[in-house]
């Protein structure tokens, strides 16, 4: 009996060892599978980076075994060229963002995963089709929006009233656009000088006046072809008719290649601009304004063969190098899930991107719906062109100096058409 009893002594002292070693292990193991992804934001500010922090810790609390590791790199940083730096360097993030059309950029360097593989079609489907074609890129999906944006017509009513100019219901034709815009450009007190300026724009952004050449129905590239198309009749036509509008009919303020976009918005808010083109950040801002309490609204761009504004997006993309990419898209479906988009929207003041979110309370005020329906009518993306950039800095640099009175209309069209079948021929 005594032996029977040192021999279950010894069965139970094993037991609990067995045991004891189990519990130990079974941590061990759970901490062995939790993986670790990081993500960048490129741009944002303190107070969405500290909305995706709050993100990220419900992310975390809802799939324990995976960790979040973040990090925000300001524009002034330039971000983009990080990023890239970072590709060579085999140091980029499993998750990242970007301003688009860089994504573009980087799925044609092969830097990005196809996310055909990991989106469900139900989710796809919820996001507007214009996002969903804008990320693809030679027949597969690269990147989803984490918000829209698009630039729509802003005008002071006050201004409008004052000189007799309907309100812009509906969307102003080309003709409309410029009687209007003369009769809203005013000497005040007579003076001789000019105090109220009809239309606030600037030279220093193609997005001010790609929209013109788009609603004639071409554009400075034909991407689909992959050639120049800047001298096209109706480019010259667009960009005359945009020139006018600064060198003949004197309906914009003076600078025009130097004056930025805040300093219009600042007149605009002092009653010294009538209209001018911008997004919903700035009207955002407008918004929290007192001083411009029920002064300003939003309406369409005007048209001419068709409708056309400049949209664009931040976009969250997967790193080709991430070797945790099924946590990666946890991470992307989470981050993009209507709850997030909403509130990040609600928080800077954008469009979102999925159409589940246009029943959404927030949504239902007349400004945001005034931008969702410039969206809708004639939203377009900037080119896909991986030479995008180049593209820019060769229109930028001839419309400028037709807007200077250095050349016409024709001869800048003439030497930009030069300058970008140049850029194209490079490898």
């Amino acid at each position: 009996m005594p032996r029977f009893s040192r021999v279950l002594k010894r069965f139970a002292l094993v037991s609990v060892a067995c045991l004891a070693i189990m519990l130990i292990a079974v941590p061990l193991a759970s901490a062995a599978k939790k993986v670790t992804i990081t993500f960048w934001q490129a741009g944002g500010t303190p107070e969405t980076s500290a909305l995706v922090r709050q993100l990220i810790d419900e992310f975390e609390a809802a799939n324990p075994d995976i960790q979040v590791n973040f990090q925000a790199i300001p524009w002034a940083e330039d971000p983009h060229t990080k990023f890239q730096a970072a590709i060579v360097g085999g140091t980029i993030a499993d998750v990242f963002t970007v301003g688009d059309p860089f994504e573009h950029v980087l799925a044609a360097a092969g830097a990005l995963e196809p996310l055909d593989a990991y989106i469900p079609q139900a989710v796809k489907n919820d996001f507007y089709p214009q996002f969903i074609e804008r990320c693809t890129y030679n027949g597969k999906l690269y990147a989803l929006p984490w918000f829209g944006t698009v630039r729509a017509m802003f005008y002071r009513k006050d201004l409008l009233a004052a000189a007799g100019v309907p309100e812009p219901t509906t969307s102003w034709t080309w003709e409309e656009f410029l009687t209007y815009a003369k009769k809203l450009t005013r000497d005040l007190n007579g003076d001789g000088v000019i105090d109220q300026y009809g239309f606030g724009t600037s030279g220093r952004y193609v997005s001010q006046y790609q929209p013109f050449v788009r609603q004639n129905g071409v554009d400075f590239v034909d991407e689909e072809r992959n050639v120049a198309t800047a001298n096209n009749p109706a480019v010259i036509e667009a960009m005359q008719f945009y020139v006018d509008l600064i060198r003949t009919h004197k309906v914009t303020p003076p600078g025009i290649t130097t004056i930025n976009l805040q300093e219009i918005q600042k007149m605009f808010a002092e009653g010294k601009v009538a209209l001018f083109f911008d997004g919903e950040d700035t009207a955002a801002t407008f918004s929290k304004e007192p001083a411009l309490a029920g002064k300003f609204g939003i309406g369409l761009l005007p048209h001419k063969k068709g409708h056309a504004a400049y949209a664009g997006a931040d976009v969250l993309v997967m790193s080709k190098q991430s070797k945790n990419k099924e946590a990666a898209w946890k991470f992307i479906e989470f981050f993009l899930s209507p709850k997030w988009m909403a509130e990040y929207c609600k928080l800077s003041g954008f469009s979102p991107a999925r159409k589940s979110l246009v029943g959404h309370e927030y949504f239902k005020d007349p400004i945001k719906q005034a931008f969702a329906k410039q969206l809708e009518v004639g939203g377009y993306f900037y080119f896909k062109h991986p030479k995008a950039s180049s593209f820019s800095s060769a229109i930028r640099a001839e419309v400028q100096e037709a807007m200077e009175g250095k050349k016409t209309v024709k001869q800048a069209m003439d030497d930009l058409q030069k300058k970008l079948e140049e850029i194209l021929k490079q490898p």
